[in-house]
């Protein structure tokens, strides 16, 4: 069983009936029924609040109640954290958010190879994004 990342981005836009990209986001959730899905805890904080402000009530909780309980959170470990910091201050010009830099750390280190996301910020090396573009 292969092991997939799951991003803020494809989390907001599963729950997100006006988003146009939402059927590529289901297909990919489709395409991996048979696999692990995993995300940390920094992406839960971000989706939920973002979907609180974007959405409403009624999208936090179902992202809560049906959308995130079958998703394996994967711990992130001081020193993961402060790699992933690191990395941040180092790259602020290039925009890539802290949480991202938190889950390419947490990528690497578990060594995930596949991630269900639409922000470019992650793709990597070795790393396949889908829905593909």
């Amino acid at each position: 069983m292969t092991r997939v990342f799951v991003d803020t981005s494809a989390l907001l836009t599963l729950i997100d009936a006006d988003d146009p990209r939402q059927l590529a986001v289901l297909a990919a959730f489709a395409e991996c029924r048979a696999d692990e899905l995993v995300t940390h805890g920094y992406v839960v904080a971000e989706s939920l609040a973002v979907a609180r402000r974007r959405l409403g009530v009624d999208a936090a909780v179902l992202l809560l109640d049906d959308v995130l309980p079958p998703i394996a959170l994967l711990p992130v470990s001081p020193e993961m954290h402060a790699e992933a910091q690191r990395a941040c201050r180092a790259t602020l010009p290039s925009g890539t958010s802290f949480v991202d830099r938190v889950s390419l750390v947490v990528m690497e280190r578990e060594g995930i190879t596949a991630a269900i996301a639409l922000d470019r910020d992650l793709a990597r090396p070795g790393l396949t994004v889908l829905p593909s573009p």
